[in-house]
C-alpha cells in the first residue's frame, strides 16, 4: 500500500510539469488522495490454537506439568500411582500365622482417586472418553501365587453426586506368575456411556496367598516386595452443556498482538473485515473488545471499535466453523494511530452439534482472510525545497 502513494504522487508531479503556465508560488504543498475509500488486504494472523494455553503465565504454571498429548494432538488425561507395597520380610514380621504351612496375609482396601485434567474439566460440563484402567502387581517370588478379594472401579456423576458406574472383578482365580515386570490383574475400557473419571479404583478385601516359609521363595534379596499399582488414561471431549468459566483461571481477558501500521496516513475511519475459521467444538462469544496501540501494546481508550455479531461458530478439524466479522474503528480525537493488538473478553461454551468431539492442541481459531476499508482520505505533505 505504501508503494501506491509515491506512484500517484509522481503522476501528479508529471502532470504539473507539462503545464507551462502553472504558478509555482501558489502551488499547494498538500494533496489528498483516496478521498472516498479503498480496501486493502492486511494479511493473516494466527492460527490461535490450544497450544497457546501454555503461554498464558498463570495457566501455563498450573497445567504445564500435567498437559500431555497424543501424536495427533489430542489431549491425554493420565494418572499413575503406587497403591501399596510390602516385602516378604515385612509380612513375616507382622503375621501370626504358622509359616511352616501356606498361609494368607490380609491387606484390606487399597485404592486411589485418579485426579487428572479431565477431572477438572468434567466439573464444567466436559466429558472424559476413551477411558482405560489398569491394575497390576509384581511377583518377587520364584513361583506363582494367588490373591484374595476384588479389584473394583467406581465412577460418580459429580454434578448430581450419584454413582454412574460400579463393578467388581474377583482376583482369586488369577495366578500371579513370575515376571520381570508388573502382572496385570485388571485391564479394561470403561463403557462409552461413562463420562466421569473413577472416583475410586483399586482393591477391596485384598489378601496375598503365600507358600510355606516365603523367604525361601524370594527371587532376589534386593527385590522382595509385592507392589500394587494403578494406571488411568482418557481424553477430554466437549459435552452438550460444556462451559468454561475463564475468570476462574484468571482469564478475564485475552490479548493478541499484531501490527496494522496506518498512523502516517492519517485515516479518519477504518473498517476491518475478517473471515474466521474455528476447529474447536466450542462457541466463542467476544463480550468485550478493545484496541491496543504503542510498542507495549496498551489499550487505547481513544479508539472506539464497533463490532457486528461477535459470536464465533464452533467446529472440528474435519468440519471447521466459518464466521465473518466486521469491525468499525474510529478515533474519538485525532487520527487512528498504528494498531498493535487487540484485547478481548471471552465467553466459551459447547457448540451445538459437536458434543463428544475430542479436544486437540491442533484445534483453534485462525484468520482465513482479512482486509481493511480505509475512509477519510490520505493527506500527504509535499516539500518545495
Amino acid at each position: 500500500m505504501r508503494k501506491t502513494f509515491p506512484f500517484l504522487l509522481g503522476l501528479l508531479m508529471v502532470a504539473a510539469c507539462e503545464n507551462k503556465t502553472y504558478d509555482i508560488d501558489n502551488l499547494s504543498t498538500e494533496v489528498t488522495l483516496l478521498e472516498d475509500e479503498i480496501s486493502v488486504p492486511i494479511g493473516n494472523f494466527g492460527p490461535f490454537n490450544l497450544e497457546l494455553v501454555n503461554q498464558i503465565p498463570l495457566v501455563g504454571q498450573v497445567l504445564g506439568s500435567v498437559l500431555k498429548t497424543e501424536a495427533d494432538g489430542t489431549i491425554l488425561c493420565e494418572a499413575q500411582e503406587e497403591l501399596y507395597k510390602i516385602s516378604v520380610y515385612e509380612i513375616m514380621a507382622k503375621t501370626k500365622e504358622d509359616m511352616s504351612k501356606p498361609f494368607s496375609f490380609p491387606i484390606g482396601k487399597k485404592y486411589t482417586s485418579p485426579y487428572t485434567l479431565g477431572s477438572l474439566f468434567q466439573g464444567f460440563g466436559f466429558h472424559c472418553v476413551d477411558q482405560h484402567v489398569t491394575l497390576s502387581v509384581t511377583n518377587p517370588l520364584n513361583q506363582a501365587y494367588t490373591l484374595g478379594g476384588d479389584a473394583f472401579v467406581t465412577c460418580r456423576n459429580t454434578r448430581i453426586y450419584e454413582i454412574c458406574y460400579e463393578n467388581y472383578f474377583p482376583l482369586k482365580d488369577i495366578p500371579v506368575r513370575r515376571s520381570s515386570s508388573e502382572v496385570e490383574l485388571l485391564d479394561m475400557n470403561l463403557p462409552d456411556s461413562v463420562y466421569f473419571t473413577p472416583e475410586e479404583m483399586g482393591f477391596r478385601d485384598l489378601s496375598i496367598n503365600l507358600p510355606e516359609r516365603p523367604a525361601d521363595h524370594v527371587w532376589s534379596s534386593w527385590n522382595s516386595e509385592f507392589v500394587f499399582s494403578s494406571s488411568y488414561t482418557g481424553h477430554i471431549a466437549a459435552g452438550e452443556n460444556a462451559e468454561l468459566p475463564l475468570a476462574m483461571f484468571g482469564l478475564t481477558s485475552i490479548s493478541v498482538k499484531f501490527n496494522l501500521p496506518i498512523e502516517s496516513y492519517e485515516f479518519k475511519e477504518v473498517e476491518v473485515s475478517i473471515e474466521l475459521e474455528n476447529t474447536l467444538p466450542l462457541q466463542v462469544e467476544i463480550t468485550r473488545l478493545q484496541l491496543m496501540t504503542g510498542e507495549d501494546a496498551a489499550v487505547d481508550e481513544n479508539l472506539v471499535a464497533t463490532p457486528g455479531d461477535l459470536t464465533i461458530k464452533g467446529g472440528s478439524l474435519e468440519k471447521p466453523g466459518q464466521t465473518p466479522i466486521t469491525l468499525n474503528i474510529k478515533a474519538q480525537e485525532g487520527i487512528i494511530p498504528d494498531i498493535t493488538g487487540i484485547q478481548m473478553g471471552l465467553a466459551v461454551k459447547s457448540a451445538p452439534g459437536y458434543a463428544d468431539t475430542l479436544l486437540s492442541f491442533k484445534q483453534g481459531v485462525s484468520v482465513k482472510s482479512a482486509s481493511a476499508t480505509l475512509r477519510g482520505g490520505v493527506t500527504l505533505g509535499v516539500s518545495n525545497e
